[in-house]
């Protein structure tokens, strides 16, 4: 394999070991907004979250977004994603390094979009009709997922108006 694709991976690797795990300080709005049309497939806005399987932040939000999301989503109001990459030993081959478990492959459009409302790669992030998103999780400093779950409902509710 090419000496420079492995050191690639390897300071990826390192990069979400080292920084991809982040927290945003507490407020009562976590989420904030940017001047963009929202974004929808089939005329239904797209929400996403951003994970990895070696984040605690990521581990501890993932199943309540998941169980908002799902309620939406099965209404057929929104179009929901959770990507969530793998992070496995260095040594296996370089296809298999970062492997997003719950949507499959993802596409290089939404690694765009990542990429967009992430620049440094920080996870979770939470990108909520492409007008809406969040870098870390607001309330798990006070272990309070019922907030997180109002907020994600609260921002989810926006997008519909």
């Amino acid at each position: 394999m090419d000496k420079k694709i492995i050191f690639v991976l390897i300071v990826l690797c390192a990069s979400l070991l080292l920084f991809g795990c982040t927290q945003t300080p507490a407020s009562t709005n976590s989420f904030q907004s940017v001047d963009n049309s929202i974004c929808k497939i089939d005329g239904k806005p797209v929400v996403r979250m951003y994970g990895t399987n070696i984040c605690p932040h990521c581990i501890w939000v993932g199943p309540t977004y998941d169980a908002v999301v799902k309620k939406y989503a099965d209404e057929n109001k929104i179009v929901a994603y959770h990507w969530n990459w793998i992070v496995t030993d260095a040594n296996v081959p370089a296809d298999d390094l970062l492997t997003p478990n719950f949507e499959g492959t993802m596409p290089a459009s939404e690694k765009a979009v990542f990429d967009n409302f992430s620049p440094n790669g920080y996870v979770p992030a939470f990108v909520f009709g492409c007008k809406y998103y969040r870098i870390g999780n607001e309330f798990e400093q006070q272990n309070d997922l019922n907030a997180e779950r109002a907020e994600f409902e609260r921002v989810i509710q926006e997008l519909l108006k």
